[in-house]
């Protein structure tokens, strides 16, 4: 198992139930049930990369960077965990990795506010 030094982890991943599957290919509906992604990463491992709660994490190898809101989880340590194929989180195309391989950590830039037609988010 690779051990990570400071600002790496181990990355975990697996596919949601809701995802850019493609059975599920216009149905909006359908989609709009799906859980937001987030990245996963322990309470310890937050704390050394910088980062609190909700706040925008880059998960990133030489290939590529996934950035989303970090999700502090029980979990261990040194281990981060990014949904496999979900919006905004295309883990084998965009990092070109799998489960068990080091990824770099550092904390992102704010993300864009998301709100509905009427403005409220």
């Amino acid at each position: 198992m690779p051990r990570p030094l400071v600002g790496e982890a181990v990355l975990a991943t697996w596919s949601q139930l809701l995802d850019l599957g493609l059975m599920q290919q216009n149905e909006p509906f359908l989609a709009g049930t799906a859980h937001r992604p987030v990245v996963r990463l322990s309470a310890a491992t937050a704390q050394g990369v910088g980062v609190v709660e909700g706040q925008p994490l880059n998960v990133s190898t030489k290939r590529g960077t996934i950035t989303l809101p970090a999700r502090i989880t029980a979990m261990p340590d040194h281990v981060v965990w990014l949904p496999t194929n979900s919006p905004g989180s295309t883990v084998r195309a965009t990092l070109g990795a799998v489960g068990g391989d080091l990824v770099r950590l550092t904390p992102g830039e704010a993300l864009p506010q998301q709100t509905t037609k009427d403005g409220v988010a």
